[in-house]
C-alpha cells in the first residue's frame, strides 16, 4: 500500500511556491502481545514436560531429561515454522506466485490449497499402509517415516487453510446450503471417516468444532448449521453408544471415582491447594496418574504450582486466544479473517477440551493441552498457525496509521484477495 499524502497549505495569504507535505506512515509490524503469551507458555510447557516425566523417564532407563529434550527439539521446530509463516504472505495459499516467480508458471494451474488439503487426506489415509501406520493398542493414529507424525494434526492445519481459501475467494456463496455449505460437509464426512476408521474420536470433535465455527465466521445461515449440528449430536450419541470403550468413559463422566485416571487427576488438583506443593514435588507423576506429561499435564501443573499457577496459564492462554480474534477483526481481506479465526478456535477447542477432562467436567478424551504437553505433531502445527495469525495481524497493522494501531478498526478492504 502505497502512503498517503496530505498537502500542508501556507498560513499566509499567498500559496507558497513549494508545499511541504505530510505523510502518514503506516505501521507494519508483528503483535508482541501475542508473541510474549506464547513464549511464556511455551516455556512453561518445557519446564513442566521435564518435572512431569523425569522419574517414568528414568523408571523406564532413559536420562531423566529423555522427554525434555525431545520436546525442545519440537520446539524450536516448530519456531522456524513460525517465523516462515510469520513472513510468508497468506495470499500464496490461493495461487501461487507464478508472475513472481517465473519457473512456477509450468504448474501455475495448481490450486495450493486443494493441494494441500489432499496432503492431509493423504496422510490421514497413510496409518492405515502396513510399515508406516503404527499401531499401539489397537489405534492406528500413527505414521512412521523416520519420524512420528500424528496425522490428524496436519488434518485440522489443512482444513483451516481450505476453508478459509474457499470461503475468501467467494463468500456469497455461504447463503447457499447447497453451493456453499454441502461441499465442505462433504469433505468433513470424507475426513471423519477416516478418522473413525483409526479410530480418534477426540480428534474428530476438535475437527467438526473448528469446522462449524470457521462456518459460522464464514457466514453460513444460522438454521443451515444449526440443523446440521443437530445431524451431528445424534451421530454423536449413536457413535459413542456403539463402542464399549466410549461408553466406560461415559459412565467414569457420570461417576468419577470409578475411573482411575480422572480419580488420580482429581487427587492432583485437591493436593495443589491454593500455592501447590512445589515445582517438581507432585505425587501423582510417580506413576499413578496416566500420561502426566501429555493428556493430564494441566493436574501436575494444579499439584505443582496450584490453583495461582492454573490461573496464570489460563490468562496467558485468553491473552493469546484475544490477540487471536483481535487479528481476525483487523485482517485485511476475509482468508485473512478465516485464517486467524481458525487459528484461535483451533487452540480455544483444544484447551476446554483438555482443562474439561482434567477438572472431570468433560469425558474422557485424548486432546491435549497447546504449547504444554508432551507431543511433536501438536506442537509442530500450532505454533504454525499462531505463525499464519501473526502474518494476518502484521499485514492488517500495514492498513492502520502508526499511532492508531494498536486500537483502530480494521480498515474496509479495497479488493478481494483471489479474485
Amino acid at each position: 500500500m502505497s502512503d498517503n499524502v496530505i498537502p500542508m497549505r501556507g498560513r499566509g495569504q499567498a500559496p507558497q511556491k513549494t508545499q511541504r507535505k505530510r505523510k502518514v506512515r503506516y505501521k507494519q509490524t508483528f503483535d508482541y502481545t501475542m508473541i510474549v503469551s506464547l513464549v511464556l507458555l511455551l516455556c512453561i510447557g518445557l519446564v513442566m514436560v521435564y518435572s512431569s516425566s523425569y522419574y517414568v523417564a528414568e523408571v523406564s532407563g532413559e536420562s531423566s531429561a529423555y522427554y525434555f529434550l525431545k520436546q525442545f527439539i519440537c520446539v524450536a521446530i516448530g519456531a522456524l515454522l513460525m517465523l516462515f509463516f510469520m513472513f510468508f504472505d497468506y495470499h500464496y495459499f490461493l495461487e501461487l506466485p507464478y508472475q513472481k516467480y517465473k519457473w512456477l508458471t509450468p504448474i501455475k494451474w495448481i490450486k495450493p490449497y486443494w493441494a494441500i488439503l489432499v496432503f492431509g487426506v493423504i496422510t490421514l489415509a497413510l496409518v492405515f499402509v502396513p510399515g508406516i501406520g503404527v499401531n499401539i493398542n489397537g489405534s492406528r493414529r500413527w505414521i512412521n517415516v523416520g519420524i512420528s507424525i500424528q496425522p490428524s494434526e496436519i488434518m485440522k492445519v489443512a482444513l483451516i487453510i481450505f476453508i478459509s481459501c474457499s470461503i475468501g475467494k467467494r463468500p456469497q456463496k455461504m447463503q447457499s446450503f447447497v453451493h456453499g455449505l454441502l461441499p465442505f460437509l462433504a469433505i468433513l464426512l470424507v475426513v471423519c471417516a477416516i478418522i473413525y476408521k483409526q479410530p480418534n474420536f477426540s480428534a474428530i470433535m476438535c475437527i467438526v468444532a473448528l469446522v462449524m465455527c470457521m462456518m459460522y465466521v464464514g457466514g453460513a445461515k444460522l438454521t443451515h448449521l444449526g440443523a446440521v449440528i443437530g445431524v451431528i449430536g445424534i451421530a454423536a450419541v449413536i457413535l459413542v453408544t456403539q463402542a464399549d470403550y466410549r461408553a466406560d468413559r461415559l459412565d467414569a463422566f457420570k461417576d468419577p471415582m470409578s475411573s482411575w485416571q480422572v480419580k488420580q487427576s482429581l487427587y492432583s488438583f485437591g493436593a495443589g491447594g491454593f500455592f501447590g506443593r512445589g515445582l517438581g514435588n507432585s505425587m501423582q507423576k510417580m506413576l499413578y496418574l496416566p500420561y502426566r506429561e501429555s493428556d493430564f499435564i494441566f493436574a501436575i501443573i494444579a499439584e505443582e504450582l496450584g490453583f495461582v499457577g492454573c490461573l496464570v496459564i489460563l490468562a496467558l492462554f485468553a491473552i493469546l486466544i484475544w490477540r487471536g480474534i483481535v487479528a481476525a477483526m483487523r485482517a485485511r481481506d476475509l482468508t485473512g479473517m478465516l485464517l486467524a479465526t481458525g487459528a484461535v478456535a483451533m487452540i480455544a477447542i483444544q484447551v476446554v477440551l483438555n482443562i474439561g477432562v482434567n477438572t472431570s467436567l468433560l469425558p474422557a478424551t485424548g486432546v491435549v493441552l497447546p504449547f504444554i504437553s508432551y507431543g511433536g505433531s501438536g506442537i509442530l502445527m500450532f505454533m504454525s498457525m499462531v505463525g499464519v495469525a501473526l502474518n494476518v495481524s502484521r499485514q492488517g497493522h500495514a492498513n492502520v496509521p502508526a499511532k492508531k494501531a494498536g486500537i483502530a478498526p480494521r480498515k474496509k478492504e479495497e479488493g478481494t484477495a483471489g479474485k
